[in-house]
């Protein structure tokens, strides 16, 4: 699984570490074991100039200011009743920012997903495919906001595998049309030829 993350790797614009973040382990420690799941798809978010990101949106407020703290940190919102997306708050120092997590490859543990997905019947390749759907996969939800996913030990990130540039897709991000120009950024990254990707 490699070593984990340092906190010096999230020290830079997300766009720039969004595309090193494809390949690397999401590991989530449960009371009945562990859930190991590799990154294959993400979306950089940047500060005040990314009208996509709630910083650019909303500026500093007590829900936001998550995204100009301590990177590697988890920057957790609901989107739906019961419904969450994981992101890890990235930037340069005096900036802010974060990377969302949109889709994961299951690697281990795939019991407690199901359970926790309560499935019996399933589609390996739809279990994490979604942001919204792998945050109830893996549990993850507003009580983790905040979270060190760099020291902590319930939810953190290995170095996992090295993807070849050749392998990433970059597109513009999904569902945020409200967000003008910045909506045309190539700001989404992906393992072009995963089976694991969201819809």
């Amino acid at each position: 699984m490699g070593k984990r993350l340092k906190r010096s790797f999230f020290k830079e614009h997300p766009k720039f570490v969004a595309p090193k973040l494809l390949g690397k382990y999401l590991i989530v420690n449960t009371e009945e074991g562990k859930i190991v799941t590799k990154i294959v798809e993400i979306e950089a978010y940047g500060g005040v100039e990314d009208l996509g990101c709630h910083v650019g949106r909303f500026g500093f407020n007590k829900r936001t200011s998550l995204l100009f703290g301590k990177v590697g940190c988890a920057y957790i919102y609901p989107v739906y009743i019961n419904t969450y997306c994981l992101n890890v708050v990235c930037h340069r120092q005096n900036e802010a920012g974060g990377i969302l997590i949109r889709a994961l490859e299951p690697l281990e543990g795939i019991d407690l997903i199901l359970k926790n997905l309560n499935k019996n019947n399933f589609d390996i390749h739809k279990l994490l495919n979604g942001p919204g759907k792998l945050c109830r996969a893996l549990k993850i939800d507003k009580s983790l906001n905040g979270l060190d996913l760099i020291k902590g030990d319930k939810i953190y990130l290995t170095e996992g595998e090295i993807i070849d540039e050749k392998r990433i897709l970059k597109t513009p991000r999904i569902n945020i049309p409200y967000a003008g120009i910045s909506k045309n950024w190539k700001w989404r990254f992906l393992i072009k030829d995963s089976k694991f990707l969201s819809r």
